[in-house]
């Protein structure tokens, strides 16, 4: 393989001149069929574009920028152009911030596929020898990850409460082991939303740190059992934590704030349920009030998209709510439910694209047109228009097809309202 003009030493720029010359150097050579974003040694960037009998490599040491963040901006720059599409260009994040995690350099590999044009670049993160810190990684890359994943438990020594919840220990193991696999699941869908997107990361992050695994006890709504990793196994019973839950309880001294843990619910047991749902709950385990997120088993799967965006906006939820009582409704109550509404629109017009774009943009000409809401709102979309949102999820059914344009409709209202108060109000009368 010959190599062309390729710059042996690394240049000197900022990250928007690095950009605009990785974006500017692709266009130029159209017959690339593999490219690398390589973080180096030194905080240096390599990035080769390879060619039938031609490599072509440039280095590049960016000014005041983190070098991991400049490859994952790279990423972000490239995806219209190859182009990749969605799942490709949100797993890059991951798949790199993985390797960097073993201590190796992470080289993210792109490849021109067969087929007609147009079509997705394939996808991949190589691990390659090498130290890919130094002092210019910003903290989000410097700083491991905690190492005390809340869903990193031992099985083998479980609380006496939450072996009672079973006929034996090995029921206990087995089932746990797979209330784990769907947390685990679930979370990794959300990951794969969030990756990449600036408005999900604290979301993200107490998803990440925050939520620890739980039990319902059966019998009685509202009690779970929480499991954190890391504490030696409580011998007390069910019936003591329970009796020590309600000593707890303060009678007359207004609502408990809730614990800063949040916990995840799996339900093995497969239903017709299909959404994640945010709920209160009395973990006996701790004595206090608990956030919990139940994650269902559906017998009809939604999108892994789909079900990263859910998750992500019940978390977001769950963050917003801080004390375990109704929440008053008033404008405060409204104007946080039209932020929360504002962040799920946000996630979908990253992970979906045009095809979400368009559909807003139908339902606001058919809103303007009405001059008021929409009499029959499923009938905005055309059938190209329901194919191509369907195709941005991967495919969907006709249940969460609906879903998905609902949402593109509440964002049309937002856009034709034009003000976060107006569209609060606008919830505030739809709730009755």
């Amino acid at each position: 393989m010959a190599t062309g003009a390729s710059e042996a030493e690394p240049r000197v720029v900022t990250e928007g001149e690095f950009l605009d010359e990785l974006v500017a150097v692709t266009r130029e050579r159209t017959a690339t069929e593999f490219l690398y974003l390589m973080a180096s040694d030194d905080a240096v960037v390599g990035v080769q574009w390879e060619q039938p009998g031609v490599d072509h490599r440039r280095h590049y040491r960016v000014r005041d920028a983190c070098p991991h963040c400049v490859v994952l901006a790279g990423v972000l720059a490239l995806a219209p152009m190859l182009p990749l599409d969605v799942l490709r260009a949100g797993r890059a994040r991951p798949q790199y911030e993985t390797v960097l995690r073993t201590g190796r350099l992470p080289h993210l590999a792109f490849a021109r596929p067969a087929g007609p044009p147009g079509a997705s670049w394939l996808g991949d993160c190589h691990a390659v020898d090498g130290d890919p810190h130094s002092a210019a990684d910003c903290p989000r890359h410097a700083v491991p990850p905690p190492t005390g994943d809340p869903l990193e438990l031992r099985l083998g020594a479980l609380p006496r409460a939450v072996r009672e919840l079973y006929p034996h220990d090995g029921a206990a193991t087995a089932d746990l082991q797979q209330r784990l696999r769907i947390a685990q699941d679930w979370r990794a869908d959300a990951q794969a939303v969030a990756s990449g997107i600036r408005e999900a990361a604290a979301t993200w992050a107490f998803l990440r740190k925050s939520c620890v695994l739980g039990v319902p006890v059966p019998g009685v709504n509202g009690l779970v059992l929480t499991l954190p990793p890391g504490r030696a196994p409580d011998d007390r019973p069910l019936a003591e934590l329970h009796a020590a839950a309600v000593r707890a309880a303060p009678h007359g001294a207004g609502p408990l704030p809730y614990q800063e843990r949040a916990c995840l619910l799996p339900e093995p047991a497969s239903g017709t349920h299909r959404m994640p749902t945010y709920a209160g709950a009395v973990d006996l385990t701790a004595a206090a009030p608990v956030r919990t997120l139940r994650l269902p088993t559906p017998r009809r799967p939604l999108s892994t998209t789909g079900r990263g965006v859910l998750l992500l906006y019940e978390a977001r939820h769950a963050m917003g709510r801080h004390v375990a009582s109704a929440p008053v409704r008033d404008s405060a109550y409204w104007d946080s439910e039209a932020a929360l509404n504002v962040f799920e629109f946000t996630l979908l017009e990253r992970v979906a694209g045009r095809h979400y774009q368009e559909a807003v943009a139908a339902y606001v000409q058919a809103l303007r047109r009405e001059g008021g809401l929409l009499a029959r709102p499923h009938k905005v979309l055309d059938r190209r228009r329901r194919k191509a949102l369907s195709l941005a999820f991967g495919g969907l059914d006709d249940e969460e097809l609906h879903l998905w344009a609902s949402v593109a409709y509440r964002n049309a209202i937002l856009e034709l309202l034009g003000d976060l108060k107006a569209f609060a109000g606008h919830l505030r009368r739809q709730a009755g």
